[in-house]
């Protein structure tokens, strides 16, 4: 996998389980400590590919396709590997989130159960949210068209987002509104850099040799 990749997959598990051992990543996609992260990885995996140009990428991709289908199946969950997410996305309980495949997010993403984030059936059906980074949308919340979230933003429970939000507030109501001005609240966000962890792992390869 591309190295981007790798960074994605050990920022997620970390926002998961507070740890950065690919020992303990491994072992808990093999049993499946963590629905969430279990997951990005199908989702993650598939976007890898899809960068790749050659035949056997392309027959993998549909292998992987199909996994993350079966996954989508078993969460009643449809984040599709088109929409874009940065490093460290938290799902704490992946259930009845519908993402459409223009979705572009930044780092630290926290989404909880039976969020949407969709088009505007009246609007452009391509033209969906942009949402910063440190963005924590909760449980039920509604995210519709093509607004642009800033970072450091709360959507609260059920709450419906039509309109831009500014950063660093929390939102609730329907339509949402800004009823608060605090900084969001984050768990897990201590992991490395990009370039530390490339030369973190570039350390570990080398102890192994």
């Amino acid at each position: 996998m591309r190295p981007e990749t790798h960074y994605q997959l050990y920022a997620d598990y970390y926002r998961s389980s507070g740890s950065s051992s690919r020992r303990r990543m491994a072992w808990s996609v093999l049993r499946r400590h963590h629905a969430g992260f279990n997951y990005l990885v199908a989702m993650r995996v598939c976007r890898d590919f899809a960068h790749r140009q050659g035949i056997l990428p392309r027959l993998v991709l549909w292998l992987v396709e199909e996994n993350l289908r079966r996954v989508q199946l078993k969460y009643t969950t449809e984040i599709p590997w088109q929409a874009e997410f940065g490093a460290g996305l938290l799902l704490p309980h992946p259930c009845g989130i519908v993402i459409h495949p223009g979705v572009r997010a930044g780092k630290n993403c926290t989404i909880l159960q039976d969020v949407t984030i969709g088009n505007n059936l009246y609007q452009d059906r391509n033209r969906v949210a942009v949402i910063g980074d440190n963005v924590t949308i909760s449980a039920g919340a509604r995210i519709i068209g093509p607004v642009t979230i800033g970072d450091n933003v709360t959507v609260g429970a059920n709450a419906v987002v039509t309109r831009d939000i500014e950063p660093g507030c929390i939102v609730a109501g329907v339509p949402a509104r800004v009823i608060a001005r605090k900084a969001p609240v984050l768990i897990n966000c201590e992991y490395l850099p990009f370039p530390d962890y490339l030369a973190w792992r570039s350390r570990q390869v080398a102890s192994t040799d």
